[in-house]
C-alpha cells in the first residue's frame, strides 16, 4: 500500500511517501508561515525521492488537528485536492495521536502513559492521554483544550511523560520537575508518522469524507484568528 502523508498542524510543515510500512521519502521545514507556500514544493521533493507517482497512491492522509487554524485549512484543503483531482481516498489522522505514536514507536517512552501537548496559545495546551501498550497507543480521554495548572493538579505525574512543542511552556510552568519530556525531533509533528498511521488507517478502511471533513479545531474557529 502507498500513502502519501501531509503534516501542517504546526510550525512543522513536512510530506512522505509510505510504501507498504516503510518511508520512501521525506521533506521538512520548521517554519511558522510558510505552510502554503511550500507544501507542493515538499510533495514534488518526497515523489521524486521516491520514484512513486501521485497517480499510484492507494490513499492520502493528512493530520486533521488540532493545531494550528491556518495550518489546518491549508493541509486540508491540499489533501482534498489531490483526493478530488486523482481520485483517491482520504484518510484523517489525529495529530495528538500522531505525535504520541511517533515517540513510542521510535522508544522515548518508559511510562505506562504519554501525553500529547501542543501550544494553544496563553497558559493553554491542546492535549490527550494515552496509554502506551508495546509499541503502540490507546487513547484515556478525547483531545481538549486544558489550561496548565489542570494538567499538574491532575494527571501529571512520574507515570507521565510529555511529548510535543509545549515542553518550554511545561517546563516554565513547573521547573521542569517531576515529570519525563520527549525531546528534539521525537517530540515533533511528523509526516512519516502521519502517512504510517494512515495506511494502518487505510488497511481498516477507516476513510474520510471528502466531502464533510473539516479540521478537529478544538477551539471554537473564527475566521479572523490566524495563527
Amino acid at each position: 500500500m502507498k500513502i502519501l502523508g501531509i503534516e501542517t498542524a504546526t510550525t512543522v510543515c513536512g510530506a512522505a511517501l509510505i510504501a507498504d510500512g516503510s518511508v520512501s521519502g521525506e521533506a521538512e521545514i520548521h517554519e511558522k508561515n510558510a505552510h502554503a507556500e511550500r507544501i507542493m514544493n515538499l510533495i514534488d521533493t518526497v515523489v521524486e525521492q521516491s520514484g512513486i507517482r501521485l497517480s499510484e497512491l492507494d490513499a492520502i492522509a493528512v493530520s486533521i488537528g488540532p493545531g494550528s487554524f491556518t495550518g489546518l485549512r491549508i493541509g486540508l484543503s491540499v489533501a482534498k485536492g489531490l483526493c478530488f483531482s486523482l481520485d483517491k481516498p482520504l484518510v484523517a489522522v489525529p495529530t495528538l495521536h500522531a505525535l504520541a505514536h511517533r515517540a513510542v514507536a521510535e522508544n522515548s517512552v518508559r511510562t505506562p502513559y504519554i501525553l500529547a501537548a501542543i501550544d494553544a496559545r496563553r497558559d493553554e495546551v491542546y492535549c490527550q492521554l494515552f496509554r502506551r501498550n508495546g509499541t503502540t497507543v490507546h487513547p484515556e480521554w478525547e483531545e481538549r483544550d486544558c489550561t496548565l495548572d489542570a494538567l499538574f493538579s491532575g494527571v501529571l505525574n512520574e507515570s507521565v511523560t510529555i511529548t510535543g512543542d509545549a515542553d518550554a511552556k511545561f517546563a516554565s510552568h513547573h521547573g521542569g520537575k517531576g515529570v519525563t519530556h520527549v525531546s528534539g525531533e521525537r517530540a515533533r509533528c511528523s509526516a512519516a508518522t502521519v502517512g504510517l498511521l494512515g495506511e494502518q488507517f487505510a488497511r481498516e478502511g477507516k476513510f474520510a469524507d471528502i466531502k464533510t471533513l473539516e479540521p478537529k479545531y478544538i477551539k471554537e474557529f473564527y475566521t479572523n484568528v490566524a495563527n
